[in-house]
């Protein structure tokens, strides 16, 4: 238990320093919203074009996706994140998750039997896409539907 708990503590504290790195948009590797390709990735931290990413190469911008979830993580402001602030991120994330799945386990318990069936799920799941409640699912539907749950492209 203890080293689950620590494992997720380091994995929260490693995507908050790390994930805002990648995820840079003010590079020469911006391309929107989409996370950028490994070659842009590495055209721009490579600086003497070996291949490799050495740590005088590697670099965290300021001015850099996620840096807010830094500073909002970095309570006290020293530019440091201690382990009782990194904790206090923990928790603050863990509850919203936590009461993110009770509402959807509450509204998908349809009859408030404590239980979510197979049943209840498919007809939450097919009322969320019949965005025009007519009782059928449309082609324009499904599209919007897939549009609107695609997962990230890499």
């Amino acid at each position: 238990m203890t080293k689950t708990f620590l494992t997720t503590l380091m994995l929260s504290v490693l995507s908050v320093v790390a994930q805002p790195a990648i995820s840079q948009h003010d590079g020469p590797h911006s391309n929107g919203d989409k996370k950028p390709s490994l070659k842009k990735m590495m055209r721009a931290l490579d600086a003497d074009g070996d291949g490799l990413i050495s740590y005088g190469e590697f670099q965290l911008l300021d001015k850099r996706r996620g840096a807010d979830r830094w500073d909002h993580a970095d309570s006290d402001g020293d530019g440091n994140i201690s382990r009782a602030e990194m904790e206090t991120q923990l928790h603050a994330h863990l509850d919203a998750v936590t009461a993110k799945a009770e509402a959807r386990f509450t509204e998908t318990d349809m009859n408030n039997d404590g239980f979510v069936t197979p049943e209840e799920r498919k007809q939450v799941a097919f009322e969320m896409l019949d965005t025009n409640e007519d009782g059928y699912l449309s082609p324009e539907e499904l599209t919007q539907a897939q549009k609107h749950h695609r997962p990230p492209r890499d």
